[in-house]
């Protein structure tokens, strides 16, 4: 008869979180906005329209709620992979984004 591991482990019913794949989600797309909003404002040479400050608003806005619902989902009885990037990359996000607005404030 064969003997069990005295290590082994189940992770039966454990999933990752949809929370946590949400707020990766998020993240990444403020991120992405991001992205081109500052191209596109470097390429009109810094006389972008109101829009698309209005956009990097809502972007900024869109992180900061990525990273409520990355947070949140932590308290899950789940994996932790999903919640944990989330998590990370809407703090760096939000980190960039004010910046910039720091930025274009003190300039």
């Amino acid at each position: 008869m064969r003997r069990r591991k005295r290590n082994s482990y189940k992770f039966a019913g454990m999933k990752h979180s949809k929370r946590g794949k949400v707020s990766l989600a998020l993240a990444m797309l403020s991120l992405f906005a991001g992205v081109g909003m500052v191209a596109f404002s470097v390429g009109s040479q810094g006389n972008a329209t109101i829009y698309v400050g209005s956009a990097g608003l809502l972007s900024l806005c869109l992180s900061a709620v990525s990273l409520v619902i990355g947070l949140s989902s932590l308290r899950e009885e789940s994996y932790k992979l999903f919640p944990v990037l989330g998590s990370l990359c809407s703090v760096l996000v939000l980190a960039g984004w004010v910046a910039i607005y720091v930025l274009g404030f003190s300039a």
